[in-house]
């Protein structure tokens, strides 16, 4: 079984540039120099024309997870996040995302769509997560789903900051 992931985001800036910065080797590199502390580490970084493939690594605490999770969790806990982009035509690109860790059988993976929507931009993203672990995968789902549409929140800000800063 799987938990269904489904979130539009409104970014205060044109697809072009949300897209810009999105296929940024500069932009990566900043955000990973911003998360150094906390254990992200670049697995690759590859793209040109327009285009962007990149996969980040972060070690989990497992001491700072939910009980029901940290008790699942077999040796370290790493979670691998992917994203990809195609180039941006007629005012639209698409991608998508992935996350999977060592220590827990957790994947996640789908698509986005980034599109133009004059002075700002939509992006919608949908994907599925999936936790094999019999009994309590269905409740890790929830906190997997959770966590992750999280961290594209997060994103959006900081690609707002960079188109801002970088205009």
């Amino acid at each position: 079984m799987s938990r269904r992931i489904e979130l539009t985001l409104t970014y205060n800036a044109p697809a072009a540039a949300v897209h810009s910065a999105l296929t940024n080797r500069d932009f990566w590199l900043g955000r990973l120099e911003k998360s150094a502390d906390n254990g992200v580490t670049l697995d690759h970084l590859n793209g040109g024309d327009g285009t962007v493939d990149v996969a980040i690594s972060q070690v989990l605490d497992k001491d700072a997870l939910p009980g029901l999770v940290s008790k699942a969790v077999k040796g370290d806990l790493v979670l691998t996040r992917g994203e990809a982009w195609g180039p941006f035509e007629n005012g639209q690109a698409s991608g998508t995302f992935t996350v999977t860790t060592t220590g827990l059988p957790i994947t996640a993976k789908g698509s986005a769509v980034l599109t133009d929507a004059g002075a700002q931009s939509t992006l919608t993203l949908e994907g599925d997560v999936e936790v094999a672990i019999k009994l309590i995968g269905g409740a890790i789902e929830g906190m997997v789903a959770d966590q992750v549409t999280d961290i594209l929140r997060r994103d959006q800000e900081a690609i707002e900051g960079w188109v801002a800063a970088n205009a």
